[in-house]
This record gives structure tokens, sequence and C-alpha cells, in this order.
């Protein structure tokens, strides 16, 4: 029964990854503390749903930074100063989650997704080239990020997102294809750290990404034909649910 869960919640996520550049922790991490529950299945501790998530986020994002490393959106400068400042802090983040309460845990994730929902309404001017980017505050913005997300093993791309649009002020395509493989840089160390503290199931940890491997570049491929707007309504909308979910 939990695999068959797992599997569905992984789709899902893996889906909603590729589609809008997401890790999925944004739906992956509430979805397993609210549905196994509801299903008469027991109650995952939110170390254990961090450690799923990690899980589903690193081979998600992987499997979408295939599709996305050669296209001409993807950004090495995103790559290499803000995903290394988001991996530095993921590994922080990931070894330090043990010494917090699982409620600190949720109200980590809880705060992030606030900000991440309030970014994302917020309606900067708008730009259709890419920018040059102040190099010191993506690695400091970076960092900070991936402190957050390493907590609740996830990506970070919900928040990411929103910083690239609103801070950096980065047109929606560069952004979720970006988004993406910035995620996948954060996960490795968050995927890493809590297999070996033990927090990833077996069985619920396949599952997830057996979903994810499977169901991602599908979501990726409705993507590129997804409007921007669209795109962002949806992730704000996501976002705002998985508030009211924890």
């Amino acid at each position: 029964m939990s695999f068959i869960v797992m599997l569905i919640i992984g789709s899902i996520g893996g889906f909603l990854s590729g589609m809008l550049g997401i890790g999925g922790a944004i739906i992956i991490f509430p979805a397993i503390l609210l549905i196994p529950p509801l299903l008469g299945m027991d109650t995952y501790s939110a170390y254990v749903a961090s450690g799923l998530t990690s899980s589903q986020v690193f081979f998600s994002t992987g499997t979408g930074t295939l599709k996305v490393v050669n296209q001409s959106n993807f950004s090495k400068v995103l790559l290499k100063y803000m995903g290394g400042g988001i991996f530095l802090g993921s590994v922080i983040g990931a070894i330090t989650a043990d010494l917090f309460s699982e409620i600190y845990v949720n109200r980590v994730y809880i705060f992030v997704a606030i900000i991440a929902f309030l970014m994302m309404v917020y309606k900067p001017k708008k730009s259709k080239n890419k920018k040059k980017m102040n190099r010191f505050l993506l690695v400091l913005l970076g960092a900070t990020i991936g402190l957050l997300s390493g907590v609740v093993g996830a990506g970070g791309a919900f928040i990411v997102i929103p910083v690239l649009i609103s801070i950096f002020k980065q047109p929606m395509n560069i952004v979720i294809s970006n988004s993406i493989v910035i995620s996948f840089i954060a996960s490795i160390a968050a995927f890493i750290i809590k297999l070996f503290q033990g927090y990833i199931p077996f069985e619920e940890g396949l599952a997830l990404v057996l979903a994810s491997i499977l169901i991602t570049p599908i979501g990726v491929r409705i993507g590129h034909i997804t409007p921007d707007v669209l795109q962002k309504w949806l992730i704000s909308i996501i976002i705002l649910l998985s508030i009211f979910m924890i």
C-alpha cells in the first residue's frame, strides 16, 4: 500500500518538477505528511518525510537536468555561482537538521513557502533578455536558500524561481530551465546525507524514484509548450496550497 501511495505522490511531484522547473518538494513534503494518515497508514515523521523528499528531488531534477543542459537558456553563471552557494548551504542544512525538532523543520518549510509565494505574486519590471547578475548576491542568496532547503530535504527550486524572477529580473524561460539544474546541485548533498542518516525507507524511496524517472521527462515536454504566465500562476497556487497542507 505504501509503495502505491508513494508512486502516485512521486508521479505528481515528478510531472510538476519537469513542467514548472520545481524539484517537487513543494508538493512531496506536505503530501507525505498528510496523505498516508488519511488513508489509515502510519504517519511519517518530518525527518523521514524530508529524507524521502530529498530522494524524489534528487532523481526528478537529475532527470530534468539531462534534458535542459544543452538548451540555449542554460546559464553557466547561474550554475557556478548560485548553484555553488546552494550546494554549500544545503550541506550545512542537511547535517544540522537533526539538531532541530520536527515542529521546527515544519516551520522552516512554511516560512520558506510563504516567502516564495509573496515573491511570486510580486510583479517586477518585465525582462525579455538576459541581464548581468551580481555574482556575490547569487552566492549569498544561494547559500541561504541551500541552508533552509537542506533542512527539509528540498532542492529549493520553489524559492529559487521567485528569487530569479523578482530579484534578478530573469525571464521565465531562463528561470525554468536553470532552476531544475540548480535544484539538482542542491539535492545532491541533502540526498546523500539523509540516506546515511537512515531517513530514506527503501520501499517508499524506490517508489518515488521510479515515478520521478518515468514521469519527469513528460513534464519537461509539457513545460516547453506551457505559457509563461500559466507556469507562474501554477507555481504560486501550488506554493499557497502547500502552506495550508502542513
